[in-house]
């Protein structure tokens, strides 16, 4: 009974992470980068999977840069 219960737990779990890890990478490295070529690309055409996840990955790489550099500024107090 423990192998069935432990089975279904395991499929269970794998099927959830699945959907999240697919979920997530599908809002990391397409829906940037899909919103950001869309208006680059002829129309009625979609935009090519390799600039997308490119554009995306810049995309990201900026977010970053830009927090950190804020977080910087704000941080930063002058010496008295």
């Amino acid at each position: 009974m423990e192998e069935i219960v432990g089975g279904f737990f395991r499929v269970l779990g794998r099927f959830i992470f699945e959907i999240i890890f697919t979920t997530a990478a599908e809002v990391m490295f397409q829906i940037p980068g899909q919103l950001l070529c869309k208006p680059f690309t002829k129309q009625g055409q979609e935009p090519s999977g390799f600039w997308v996840v490119f554009v995306s990955v810049i995309f990201w790489i900026l977010v970053v840069a830009l927090g950190y550099f804020a977080y910087q500024v704000a941080s930063s107090v002058p010496n008295a």
